[in-house]
């Protein structure tokens, strides 16, 4: 039985999961959100024969474990100082750039695109310089290395790229380009041939 992704290409947290299916170069089937498959309506939800899995970072990391070979984009468990800095760099990506991202967003685009009222100026901007205080810790991080937990591309940086290139609709890619090893190591995630694959699947 082939693998089944529900969700919309137009959703970053699907776009999560594209990314990771052609970075391990695995078929599936991507059907359009049906609500019952997530139990909180949200999406993306994903099937592996009789497994049932939803939230995109964990079904990112469900299928890095079963497919990947060793040690490609998470490290392995008995490498314990990796785990601990990819951990803390995968919670900093979650818990601080994606939701920083997420606020602007819903601010200047979702809020009027769904008749929700008008954009809270405050908010936005707390939410712009939450996120200006990510970036420089990343560029910081980034004059050292090439990637964000070493020398070599992992989940974590992979996870970036949805909001990566959405930026620009939100007027603030100005905040990357300004950051000489962010703007380095975006350009070099966007240039991955997975990550065009999926640009490619938003265009059509």
């Amino acid at each position: 039985m082939a693998m089944r992704l529900y969700g919309s290409k137009l959703s970053t947290c699907t776009q999560r999961v594209m990314l990771v299916l052609n970075e391990l170069d695995l078929s599936y089937e991507l059907i359009n959100f049906i609500r019952d498959v997530h139990p909180f309506g949200k999406l993306p939800a994903f099937e592996d024969g009789s497994l049932h899995i939803f939230e995109s970072r964990a079904i990112c990391r469900y299928l890095v474990a079963k497919y990947a070979s060793p040690d490609s984009v998470m490290p392995p468990p008995t490498k314990l100082e990796e785990i601990a800095r990819f951990e803390q760099v995968a919670s900093v990506e979650s818990s601080y750039f994606d939701t920083s991202i997420f606020k602007i967003a819903y601010e200047k685009m979702f809020k009027q695109f769904f008749g929700l009222g008008e954009a809270d100026t405050a908010e936005m901007r707390k939410s712009e310089n939450d996120l200006k205080e990510v970036l420089d810790y990343y560029d910081r991080v980034l004059a050292s290395q090439r990637y964000l937990t070493g020398s070599k591309v992992s989940l974590v940086d992979l996870f970036h790229l949805p909001w990566l290139h959405f930026l620009p609709r939100l007027g603030i890619e100005d905040e990357i380009l300004s950051r000489k090893n962010v703007a380095v190591w975006c350009e070099r995630l966007e240039q991955r041939a997975t990550w065009c694959k999926v640009v490619q699947e938003i265009a059509s």
